[in-house]
């Protein structure tokens, strides 16, 4: 009878031992199914595409059709739904001009502008109320200096005292020329002819001896042998710049960063290629000017931000190159007044 009764009493302990364990395990499995829950809903959250702004807001950029804005074009082909993933309210705009671009900032017709960066710092130095935010394209401006395949001229000294088309005055090429006036102490005879297209038709009819151009806007003609380079060299500073006014900035701080998060995860996606989606883009985008063999030398030769880092010393030496040449005359201007780094970093 003892034994018995020792025997349940064993019994129920282990019973009790064991309720109090399963209980245990029960309450442990919630806690960490609540933390691996809370978790899961965390990083759902995080990942998300919350809006940063739902302010309003037109880019205004060079042409995307253009070679020399490859990812521009890329971004407003193919991602202008992830633009509107940070700010539902953007909006494009392409236009032919950098001086245009600087016109619909100055009259609030768009809020941000992707434009050369010597633009940019000349119209500063002009008095507009503009500012740099960013970094667009970090490869800087590369230019060729083109004649008449079937012409004897071979070298840049032999251009001295010759016909230059380019399209206007005041504009990339038209300064860098005037820069190699300046620094090989060379005379150019300048014909304005209005476009690209004109400065073929003026070396090709022989109205001018050469012209200043984008390599791969003239990319099919020199590898068909129509024309030939006789110099090409590239410039100090970014291609190019994201831009607002300061008072847009001021205003509206959450959609540039919404714009600029927004450019910046563009440009990753146009860098990374994946499944070579990026150069198939640009041999169909670009082919009538490039050709399927331009896209890969376009997609390696120019390289665009992801972090929109402005490079101080870069806009120092612009600043620089463009007062020996007089293009610059605001003798005040300094290099932090062309830029605000609330949202990217500086380098130099």
């Amino acid at each position: 009878m003892d034994d018995k009764k020792m025997r349940l009493g064993i019994s129920k302990i282990v019973t009790i031992v064991l309720v109090i364990v399963i209980i245990i395990i029960a309450l442990i499995g919630g806690i960490l199914g609540f933390h691996l829950l809370t978790n899961q809903t965390s990083k759902t959250t995080q990942s998300s595409n919350v809006p940063i702004s739902t302010t309003p807001v037109v880019i205004g950029a060079l042409q995307g059709n253009d070679p020399d804005m490859s990812a521009w074009g890329f971004t407003e082909s193919q991602l202008l739904p992830l633009l509107k993933e940070y700010d539902p309210n953007i909006k494009t705009q392409d236009f032919s001009t950098a001086t245009l671009v600087i016109q619909g900032l100055e009259s609030g017709t768009i809020q941000i502008g992707i434009i050369s960066t010597d633009s940019i710092i000349v119209a500063i130095s002009r008095g507009a109320p503009l500012v740099i935010i960013a970094t667009y394209r970090i490869t800087p401006a590369v230019r060729d200096l083109v004649v008449k395949a079937s012409t004897p001229i071979s070298n840049l000294y032999q251009l001295n005292n010759t016909d230059d088309a380019e399209p206007s005055p005041g504009i990339l090429p038209t300064i860098t020329d005037e820069y190699l006036e300046y620094k090989y102490n060379l005379h150019f005879n300048f014909e304005y002819v209005g476009s690209f297209q004109g400065q073929i038709a003026a070396l090709i009819s022989g109205k001018a001896t050469f012209a200043n151009v984008n390599p791969f806007d003239a990319y099919k003609l020199i590898q068909n042998g129509t024309l030939k380079v006789v110099y090409s060299f590239s410039l100090k500073w970014p291609a190019y710049s994201v831009v607002t006014t300061r008072s847009f900035l001021r205003e509206h701080p959450d959609a540039v960063k919404a714009v600029l998060m927004a450019l910046f995860k563009a440009n990753e996606i146009y860098e990374a290629n994946v499944n070579n989606q990026t150069i198939n883009f640009l041999a169909n985008y670009y082919g009538r000017i490039i050709g399927s063999d331009g896209a890969v030398a376009l997609f390696r030769n120019y390289t665009y931000s992801t972090n929109g880092a402005i490079n101080v010393t870069a806009l120092q030496l612009l600043i620089d190159t463009y007062r020996q040449i007089g293009v610059i005359t605001n003798s005040t201007l300094t290099v932090n007044d062309t830029y605000n780094s609330e949202f990217v970093q500086t380098i130099s």
